[in-house]
């Protein structure tokens, strides 16, 4: 039942709310607690909508293009200084080679590149316009059939992400 509301099951990375990556006790006692403070997050509102554009997010021979489309959705973006768009570019297994077991073993989620200079590019929303773009690298020695993208806006200053939005797979 959590895996399914809480989109857990070892296919995403897990968000924490206040919390340890585990928890302190044994049994199932702090649940309503933390259920309730992951409904309250969830049911607070954003200052923008995202979303990627299919009609540009895709993988040529040699490049990925990441269309990402931006919709401030209260004023306060007007205000909203160091505000950058980072894109994560991974694989959602890489191969290695396990000496302990002496055969091929997968490391999950592996980064292969950040769009952007260091971290991603500066961006400057206005309430009331809405922010598209096409964000591309080149295509490294990667598997194609494992590649996806995790986008979000970050606030620089205090660090929290804004927005985000992915695709576990970008196809063939």
């Amino acid at each position: 039942m959590r895996a399914a509301r809480y989109n857990v099951a070892g296919f995403w990375p897990t968000a924490f709310f206040d919390g340890f990556y585990r928890a302190p006790q044994i049994t199932d006692s702090f649940y309503g607690v933390y259920d309730g403070m992951i409904g309250q997050a969830r049911s607070l509102t954003t200052v923008m909508e995202m979303s990627l554009d299919s009609a540009t997010t895709r993988l040529d021979s040699t490049e990925l293009s990441i269309g990402v489309h931006i919709t401030p959705t209260d004023s306060a973006v007007d205000k909203m200084k160091g505000l950058m768009l980072v894109a994560v570019v991974h694989e959602d297994s890489a191969p290695y080679y396990s000496m302990l077991q002496e055969d091929t073993a997968y490391a999950r989620f592996c980064v292969r590149r950040v769009i952007g200079d260091t971290w991603g590019v500066p961006l400057t929303l206005s309430f009331g316009a809405d922010f598209d773009t096409v964000l591309t690298t080149p295509l490294g020695a990667w598997e194609r059939s494992r590649l996806g993208v995790a986008v979000f806006v970050q606030d620089t200053s205090s660090l929290r992400v804004m927005q985000s939005v992915g695709k576990l797979r970008l196809g063939n």
